[in-house]
């Protein structure tokens, strides 16, 4: 008979913290690096929980071969548009209010 305790046991288990410091990179750089290589992280709250297999694929993605379950990564999209976008538009003329000189009273 199968007890509930009798699963196979789990890879050492590390926090954001050691991963941090094992990688040598800020928290930042690892919150990106967990975005595109990991997309399916296992989280804890606000961190994030590794095994070293996980941090095998975010260490070959910072060198740029990540071969993760999805695969190599996409060509990049570059999406060029002949009219600017109404949010594109807004921000000039409010970049443009924010810059303008003052008038000078007489």
């Amino acid at each position: 008979m199968k007890h509930a305790n009798d699963n196979t046991p789990l890879d050492t288990v590390l926090t954001t913290a050691d991963v941090v410091a094992r990688l040598r990179v800020s928290r930042k750089t690892l919150y990106s690096l967990i975005a595109k290589h990991l997309p399916n992280a296992a989280r804890v709250g606000r961190d994030y929980r590794f095994i070293e297999a996980d941090i095998v694929t975010i260490f070959n993605g910072m060198r740029g071969s990540c071969d993760s379950t999805f695969g190599n990564a996409l060509p990049a999209r570059t999406i060029t548009s002949a009219a600017p976008t109404r949010k594109a538009v807004k921000s000039t003329s409010l970049r443009e209010l924010l810059t303008k000189k003052p008038r000078k009273v007489s």
